[in-house]
């Protein structure tokens, strides 16, 4: 039985023509077509966000393996050309010459991200490759699955969730090979991962694709020795621990030791068991080897001045940037955005390849006024990290006008503007909070619902705006001041549907009326304070 994800259809994508181009080609395609036609694909679209990352990670270190680039002019020329040229004919990567071989998905010795060693352990259902059936201990909420049901996957299916597992499978006691169960939580958990994306997939691919040169550390700490995981050796069945060799090793991390048992029903190819035992555990500090994420340190303690001597701020240890449920990712636009100030004052990392793409805008392969657009990825885990609690996408504009301002204009107008929206968002909270105190009541997250999710679209447009005005020299009043109107809009409408949206009357409406007075008190103290710092930037 054979299926070679070099050949066979597995990657699900959505065309950019839906009239031709799709009516042609099936949903799915192999890597050699993903590539060779990424010019006509919208994107790759998994069944979950956890996927779509895990893909993509993927692809990329084949892309680094094939491509290179080495340096900005073999960017450059990639980036030129009207397609990616076929990885079967490629010549210019830092990897071996591409061989098909390597992602035979049922071959008896090198089989694709597997380890054929732990083939003597007694499998379980295919049920535990997918996240949302409960098999075993595995309970979820809506699924009813149990141990004696069946489970058949296609293997493209099969293929997608291995990848998938790779990435985001959750920590806990596993089946052991030998008596060790304990699991690492796989890397691409407890961060957000960022994904800069074009207007189609070759362009999304590019973006994402910094220089790559091991040995050289490029990127940083990518050694010669680094390399993917299907041009390695299989790995030994019994879990180790150890440092990435570099970002295409880590791009295709081994976190589970997997073994995929596929059958033929009816002359029809499915996986209907699978071996998961624990696999490598990843040493050193994601902020020093993880380059699709943006990584931040917490102040722990402000700057003071004496007469004697002037303090810095001390901060603390280095943490990524996470999705929160409502909140909206959009608040870390600093850090996601924005060139961090250099020497020991730098308390955060943006993804490296808004860098890259900063880099190329200034060398003129990239349009200075070019709008792209984060897609950021995550999956939230229980606090033991070992139950998947909720799968998370967000969006945050991206101009490139922005990714290489100056941070002493854009950093402060861009962190005022996000202060201001946490500001409106606490006093919200404490308008009800003040209510519910009154009369012993559980707190509620229906102002958070009613606020924070309505603030991601005019952030976007003024993220845009404060880019045009960078780029144009123009003044920032305009921008400063839409936000501030959205912030207001919004806000009073949350405050006026809390205080209406629920029969009051008596004591009840009296303390209603008052909270809500406060909370529009406080409402124009905000926004006066916003105009006033903001004063020595806008022009």
């Amino acid at each position: 039985m054979r299926f070679n994800l070099a050949e066979e259809p597995w990657l699900p994508v959505v065309w950019l023509d839906s009239t031709s181009e799709a009516d042609d080609h099936p949903d799915e395609v192999d890597l050699v077509t993903l590539l060779t036609k990424a010019h006509l694909i919208r994107r790759i679209l998994g069944h979950t966000p956890p996927m779509t990352a895990a893909l993509h990670r993927l692809v990329l270190a084949l892309m680094h393996r094939v491509y290179g680039p080495v340096g900005e002019e073999e960017w450059g020329a990639l980036w030129q050309a009207e397609q990616l040229p076929s990885p079967t004919q490629s010549r210019g990567g830092a990897g071996q010459r591409f061989q098909t071989r390597w992602f035979e998905l049922f071959d008896s010795e090198r089989p694709f991200f597997q380890c054929p060693a732990v083939a003597e352990v007694t499998p379980a259902s295919a049920a535990k490759l997918v996240p949302y059936l409960a098999v075993g201990n595995n309970t979820t909420l809506f699924d009813h699955t149990t141990a004696t049901d069946e489970v058949r996957l296609s293997p493209a299916e099969a293929a997608r969730w291995l990848v998938t597992l790779q990435a985001y499978d959750p920590g806990g006691m596993k089946t052991p090979y030998a008596k060790d169960k304990s699991s690492q939580v796989a890397p691409a958990n407890g961060m957000g991962l960022v994904l800069v994306e074009g207007s189609n997939l070759k362009e999304t691919l590019l973006l994402n694709l910094m220089p790559y040169l091991p040995g050289e550390e490029m990127p940083r700490n990518t050694g010669a020795d680094d390399r993917p995981v299907w041009e390695a050796d299989p790995p030994r069945p019994e879990p180790d621990k150890r440092h990435p060799k570099g970002w295409t090793d880590l791009l295709t991390w081994p976190s589970r030791r997997v073994w995929l048992v596929p059958r033929q029903y009816d002359g029809i190819m499915y996986v209907d068991r699978v071996v998961i035992t624990p696999g490598t555990r990843l040493s050193g500090d994601p902020e020093d080897n993880e380059w699709m994420a943006a990584h931040r340190r917490a102040r722990t303690r402000q700057g003071r001045s004496t007469k004697e001597k002037v303090s810095k701020p001390t901060y603390g240890p280095w943490y990524p940037m996470r999705l929160q449920e409502h909140r909206g990712v959009w608040r870390f636009s600093q850090e996601l955005l924005l060139a961090p100030i250099g020497g020991e004052e730098r308390h955060w990392q943006r993804p490296p390849t808004l860098d890259h793409i900063a880099s190329m805008a200034a060398g003129g392969y990239i349009a200075t006024d070019a709008v792209y657009t984060l897609r950021i990825f995550g999956q939230q885990l229980d606090s033991k990290g070992s139950v998947i609690q909720q799968a998370l996408e967000e969006t945050v504009a991206a101009p490139v006008a922005l990714l290489r301002a100056d941070f002493k204009v854009a950093g402060p107008v861009i962190g005022y503007s996000i202060e201001l929206a946490n500001l409106v968002g606490s006093a919200l909270t404490q308008m009800e909070r003040d209510h519910r105190a009154q009369f012993r009541a559980a707190a509620s997250s229906s102002l958070d619902l009613a606020y924070w999710p309505r603030l991601s679209r005019p952030f976007d447009s003024f993220l845009q705006a404060i880019a045009v005005g960078l780029q144009t020299g123009t003044s920032l009043t305009r921008a400063t001041q839409a936000w501030a109107s959205a912030i207001r809009q919004i806000a009073s409408q949350a405050a006026v549907r809390w205080a209406e949206g629920s029969p009051r009357q008596g004591r009840n409406l009296e303390v209603a009326g008052e909270c809500y007075g406060r909370f529009t008190d406080q409402l124009d103290d905000e926004l006066r304070a916003y105009r006033g710092h903001l004063a020595g930037f806008i022009d």
